[in-house]
């Protein structure tokens, strides 16, 4: 795994600005969200290595590690749901719909589910919820737990990027949110992670919430320009979390942060990696 030493959440918890750096180039940025942080894939430099060691390392899992977990009767199913549950990676969770591709009913897709989360490949993001709000979806989303083996298991390469920018969104989505997950292992606080939605589909995708209640949340754009339409879904969760609200964040592809109100920043995806302010 990549080494983080940031201060972003004890930072925001504060109310303190993120710090500013320079952005990466666009295409060290790719690199480093298409390779992700397992040593393996950060040891193959090219694309189709990478794909192949993710295939040969799903494999090897199911053969090797599931028997020791659950009581698995197809396991022929579960690479298969793998390469489902990438295509749906960030997306709200539908179990009836997800295992219905692959001839499973929704329990054995949640439980096969499960068993993919302790082998530590997915994990569910549980929906932030308030008493204060009764319109909030509490549905929660799926992500992988490395956008390296997210981008072999979706066929998706540098080339691919430059052809079609969109294809990097989900992937930074996963990149983020395994940051941040590294950041709460030596963050000061206790805290939990979870998404916000609501019924008229304004979304934070990362809320951060510590053991006193306050309140972060985290939107992540595959661009460097920023606008205040990007900030509904972070003022809706101000709303919602009232004087436990603490910063909201829309994470860019560019070097400035920038203030959009009480609280609310745009600011460089590289706060979550680097530790101190760009130099003069």
């Amino acid at each position: 795994m990549q080494r983080t030493t940031s201060r972003f959440i004890d930072q925001a918890f504060a109310g303190k600005a993120p710090d500013a750096f320079e952005a990466a180039t666009d295409g060290k940025l790719v690199q480093r969200v298409l390779r992700g942080g397992y040593p393996e894939l950060l040891r193959r430099a090219d694309p189709a290595r990478r794909r192949n060691w993710a295939r040969d390392y799903v494999a090897a899992i199911v053969q090797r590690d599931v028997r020791d977990i659950s009581s698995i009767e197809r396991l022929d199913v579960l690479p298969r749901l793998l390469r489902i549950l990438a295509q749906h990676s960030g997306q709200l969770t539908n179990f009836a719909q997800l295992g219905g591709q692959i001839g499973l009913d929704e329990k054995t897709a949640r439980k096969y589910l499960g068993v993919l989360e302790q082998l530590f490949l997915v994990r569910r993001l549980e929906p932030w919820h308030s008493n204060r709000l009764s319109r909030l979806v509490k549905t929660p989303k799926l992500h992988f737990l490395d956008s390296g083996l997210l981008a072999a298991l979706l066929g998706v390469t540098p080339q691919r990027v430059a052809g079609d920018r969109t294809v990097l969104g989900v992937l930074l989505e996963t990149f983020v949110y395994t940051e941040v997950l590294k950041l709460a292992t030596v963050s000061e606080r206790q805290i939990a992670l979870y998404h916000y939605r609501d019924k008229d589909k304004n979304e934070v995708d990362i809320v951060i919430e510590d053991e006193s209640g306050g309140v972060i949340g985290l939107e992540i754009k595959a661009s460097a320009t920023v606008r205040p339409a990007d900030f509904a879904g972070l003022r809706k969760l101000a709303a919602a979390a009232g004087k436990n609200f603490r910063l909201g964040a829309v994470l860019h592809d560019g070097d400035a942060v920038i203030g959009f109100g009480d609280h609310l920043y745009a600011a460089p995806l590289s706060c979550l990696w680097r530790s101190g302010p760009k130099g003069p």
